[in-house]
């Protein structure tokens, strides 16, 4: 790390002149994680009110960080040495994003729920505990149930010897994986990082917004036009929030519900996931006006391609399941096609790394990278081989731990990928993780019954991909090279966000849980028991062989590649495989008609204007993503404030 206000320049490359890691950065961005965490934890667990750990920009950090931004001016006007530099800025904002996707529904909220239900929902009418509880072993769950009906009724504290002692050991265990994990995601990106952004020159959509925030003139915020946008969504974003109030004053939101409910009386699959026709968000109109138009097209279109499907299964009488054509094992197949895609047409590049990790070249070296690749390589062999043993200590046979943490590591990619080249609103895969996969693929009857158990323990790793730090981290990378600050420093950052983020993270969620209850009306959070009532069916019913899921998912992997290769030979080629990936997703359903109308403006705009007039059209999206991160931050506090349901902007 440096110091703020350090001399710059790193031998002269203009990439690495700025100010970046600081203490001073490190420390702004430890103070503000527990309150960002608390916020998220209210939020998402306590208020069910919006989930913003769950969209790919997050736009509970982006407000903090306009706070500060806005904030910085004010110093530097009054004293210039002791404003943050860009890089400063971007670094705490890394650091609060880290934090809040390990706070978020996606992760810590997800294992807390995991790990005390095989015991705690066992003695609230579930018979599980003769089944399986002895394939658990005891160092990955809370087995303390007097802990556990008091997280569960509530009116306690977690600050008691018994609670501590109870929660200490599997969570101490578990930050040891979450640790691992990241690591190696770390080290893939590291290794990756030229291949993306350098040669192939990603376009990561998302990372526009922080980076345009903090440039160091502000010119954003003395353009009209952002504050055109800024003004039009939080107009919509006021009045639809009264209206939830007050419904005398009218609302300038569409009602769609009709038509879904329409559609859905005779056609079923108009209906799923939520309905079909949601009306345009507008931060999620400014983010899909960054994405690249061919990608958005193929956002929209795959979207309606799966929906006919759907259609044409209803129509057919084709009743084989209630979720046929299978759409989520499509989408999980192709994820894992674009991660193995992504691993081979980097296949050079990764060889050469690993040659220069061996044999350092005279040429351009790795001194620029995040890590050196002889570390890179080094950390992902130790942090592999370390969640390799956890898995096999836990239980589970060899070969389902190769498999599982093959399908995981590479799915993960796939994500960070998802995210630097497409970059739509929202990039959860749902129903994609090993434990679902290899029981799709293979009957259940022919795995071992504690393979079994484990998997499902693990299953809260994968419940929903995209809501883990692994593409913020190729963000970083991406956004403080933009800032011209030496790429190294932030993985300290980084790990820095991980080990506190982790502590602030059970905190945050076991701390208002005790003393609400966990069961009470107080908590909407949502505890999975889907998972582990699917391992009693597997073990205890005869489970048919998955053959239908299992040509599906066959199917869509080589349709992936299919249009990999389509887009590879030819330049026209408008279909890309990530928006196939997204299609069937609860988010598209929401989403999509945000994106077609960006879609639609921004074609429309370069078609007839050229880049020039994208570039002038910019600011008033970036103001409708800013209006609607400031909107709906006052609604979700005052939601907090006075315990009052409001408005979600958001989704």
């Amino acid at each position: 790390m440096t110091r703020p206000n350090s001399p710059r320049g790193q031998g002269g490359a203009e990439e690495s002149s700025g100010v970046g890691v600081t203490w001073r950065a490190v420390g702004i961005a430890l103070v503000l994680m527990p309150f960002q965490s608390w916020w998220i934890v209210q939020m998402e667990l306590i208020r069910s009110n919006t989930w913003p750990t769950m969209l790919s920009l997050p736009l509970h950090t982006v407000f903090i960080l306009l706070l500060l931004v806005g904030l910085n001016a004010l110093i530097k006007r009054r004293a210039p040495k002791r404003a943050l530099e860009p890089g400063e800025l971007l670094t705490i904002y890394i650091m609060l994003a880290i934090s809040g996707v390990i706070t978020g529904y996606g992760l810590v909220q997800a294992l807390v729920g995991w790990i005390i239900a095989p015991i705690g929902r066992a003695t609230a009418g579930y018979d599980w505990q003769p089944l399986f509880r002895d394939a658990l072993p005891a160092w990955l769950v809370v087995t303390d149930e007097q802990t556990l009906a008091l997280f569960y009724e509530g009116e306690s504290t977690l600050f008691t010897a018994k609670h501590l002692l109870g929660w200490a050991r599997p969570a101490l265990a578990w930050s040891a994986f979450i640790l691992a994990f990241f690591a190696a995601t770390l080290s893939l990106n590291a290794l990756l990082r030229r291949r993306w952004i350098e040669e192939e020159r990603l376009t990561f959509p998302l990372v526009q917004v922080p980076v345009a925030m903090v440039e160091p003139s502000g010119a954003l915020f003395r353009n009209r036009l952002l504050w055109i946008g800024f003004a039009a969504a939080v107009v919509l974003g006021s009045v639809n929030g009264l209206h939830g109030l007050f419904p005398a004053v009218p609302s300038l939101q569409p009602d769609t519900n009709s038509l879904n409910q329409m559609l859905g009386r005779r056609w079923p699959c108009f209906l799923r996931e939520g309905g079909t026709f949601w009306p345009p968000y507008l931060w999620a109109v400014g983010v899909g006006f960054l994405m690249p138009v061919d990608i958005a097209f193929s956002y929209w279109f795959f979207f309606w391609v799966v929906k006919l499907e759907e259609l044409a299964t209803v129509l057919s009488g084709w009743d084989i399941a209630p979720d046929a054509p299978f759409p989520n094992q499509q989408s999980a197949s192709a994820l894992l096609a674009v991660g193995l895609f992504v691993l081979w047409s980097g296949r050079r590049h990764l060889a050469k790394a690993i040659r220069q990790a061996f044999r350092p070249s005279s040429g351009r070296g790795d001194g620029e990278e995040p890590l050196r690749y002889r570390w890179a390589l080094g950390l992902l062999v130790f942090s592999v081989a370390g969640m390799a043993a956890f898995v096999w200590l836990a239980g589970a046979p060899v070969w389902i731990v190769f498999m599982y943490l093959g399908l995981y590591l590479v799915a993960s990619l796939a994500l960070s990928r998802l995210r630097a080249e497409l970059g739509a609103p929202q990039t959860e895969v749902y129903a994609a993780g090993p434990h679902t996969l290899l029981t799709q693929l293979v009957t259940p009857a022919s795995f071992p019954f504690r393979g079994l158990a484990i998997l499902t323990l693990f299953g809260w790793t994968s419940k929903a991909y995209g809501m883990d730090a692994t593409p913020l981290q190729m963000e970083g990378f991406k956004m403080v090279q933009a800032a011209r600050v030496r790429v190294r420093g932030i993985v300290a950052g980084m790990f820095v966000a991980v080990v506190a983020g982790l502590l602030i993270a059970y905190l945050a969620v076991l701390i208002p849980l005790y003393s609400l209850g966990a069961d009470s009306a107080k908590v909407a959070g949502f505890w999975p028991t889907e998972a582990y009532a699917s391992l009693i069916t597997w073990t205890t019913g005869v489970a048919p062989a998955p053959l239908q899921r299992g040509s599906a998912m066959c199917a869509a992997f080589v349709f992936t590649f299919f249009l990999y290769a389509m887009r590879s030979r030819f330049f026209w080629w408008p279909f890309h495989p990530m928006g196939y990936v997204l299609a069937p997703m609860w988010f598209t359903h929401h989403l999509w008609m945000s994106v077609f109308v960006a879609w639609t403006i921004k074609a429309l705009i370069l078609r007839y204007g050229g880049l020039r007039a994208y570039a002038k059209a910019l600011p008033l999206f970036l103001g409708l993503i800013l209006g609607d991160c400031v909107i709906g931050s006052i609604w979700a506090l005052l939601n907090l404030a006075f315990g009052i349901p409001t408005f979600s902007a958001w989704i």
